[in-house]
């Protein structure tokens, strides 16, 4: 049965659309939410086929108009980098339908399986011991080698389906003192940011410009929101490998350190046996690290930390992002 709750999911235009094209011979047997969705709706789908014994479950993505500072994805162009990806063999989820303009559900809609797995952020909350955070860490780190060898026409953000940059594309993330003051213009004045996180903030911003002309050119794939949450890990003949990269709405064309960073952003919460296996499994799938890979990705890394710390999604969340940019203050790179 569907839960009441979900009606905006499941109103009578997107039933029909799943029942009819994206599902057809399916039958709707549970809907339930999924959490994390900042941007979008998501649900779970369970179906049952009266051809075949058992369920099937998918995942519901419902776009949200957005009014984020940071460029985001339509669902045409998602599934595009989706279908980029996996010819490349990253391990992403597989489409199942899409009504990419709303024409027929009356919003962006992405139709997609469900992956079995367990978040990488879990996993590494439960403590893991040395040998199992590093083989989970190479295993990630190979994993975003081979989303760094998806090659791009040029840099820069994807107008559409064509993932072919404009010219300008890489205008969003060109500025980094810039892109931070728009942050704290925009920041809610009875924000959590003090004056003196804000300062801390614009003084490491400084930095930008160099990181920046430092990794001008590269046009690999980066998914920019590549951090634990959005990795799904399984145990496969007792080893751990990644079941699905997760939720591309982000994703440009650019420098791999960007992933790098966003990776590492809590890399002091972790067990450093994972941070070594993750540079391990990077480098050992062909991935590029520089003598001063460390300071550059924390460097790019500040686009996303300022947009979190000026616009957090809970107290807890903005509580670890200050502690970053507190560290970073300590660090010489």
């Amino acid at each position: 049965m569907t839960r009441p709750d979900l009606v905006g999911l499941l109103d009578p235009a997107t039933r029909a659309w799943l029942t009819r094209h994206a599902l057809p011979g399916a039958r709707l047997h549970e809907v339930d939410p999924l959490p994390g969705g900042f941007t979008n709706d998501m649900a779970l789908l369970t179906t049952r086929s009266a051809d075949a014994p058992g369920v099937e479950r998918y995942v519901l993505r419902r776009y949200r108009p957005s009014g984020s500072r940071v460029p985001r994805n339509t669902c045409a162009v998602e599934v595009a980098v989706l279908g980029r990806a996996a010819a490349r063999t990253v391990p992403v989820t597989a489409v199942v339908a899409a009504d990419p303009h709303g024409r027929a559900t009356g919003r962006p809609t992405l139709l997609y399986r469900f992956v079995d797995g367990t978040p990488l952020s879990q996993v590494l909350a439960d403590g893991p011991v040395s040998g199992e955070a590093r083989a989970l860490g190479r295993a990630v780190g190979g994993v975003l080698a081979r989303i760094g060898r998806v090659r791009l026409p040029r840099p820069g953000v994807f107008g559409d389906s064509s993932l072919v940059p404009a010219p300008d594309g890489a205008a969003p993330l060109g500025d980094l003192p810039g892109f931070v003051e728009r942050c704290l213009a925009t920041a809610a004045a009875d924000g959590p940011l003090s004056g003196t996180d804000a300062a801390v903030l614009r003084a490491l911003a400084r930095r930008g410009p160099r990181a920046l002309a430092a990794v001008a050119g590269e046009r690999s794939l980066v998914h920019c929101d590549f951090n634990p949450k959005n990795v799904l890990v399984q145990r496969r003949a007792g080893q751990w490998t990644v079941a699905a990269v997760l939720d591309w709405e982000l994703a440009f064309s650019g420098s791999p350190l960007f992933d790098v960073g966003n990776m590492l952003r809590f890399a002091h919460e972790y067990p450093p046996a994972f941070t070594a296996g993750f540079l391990k499994g990077f480098r050992g799938g062909n991935g590029r690290l520089p003598g001063d890979w460390l300071g550059l990705s924390r460097t790019l890394d500040l686009f996303a930390l300022a947009d979190i710390l000026t616009a957090p999604p809970d107290p807890a969340y903005f509580a670890r992002a200050r502690t970053v940019l507190r560290r970073s203050t300590a660090h010489r790179y």
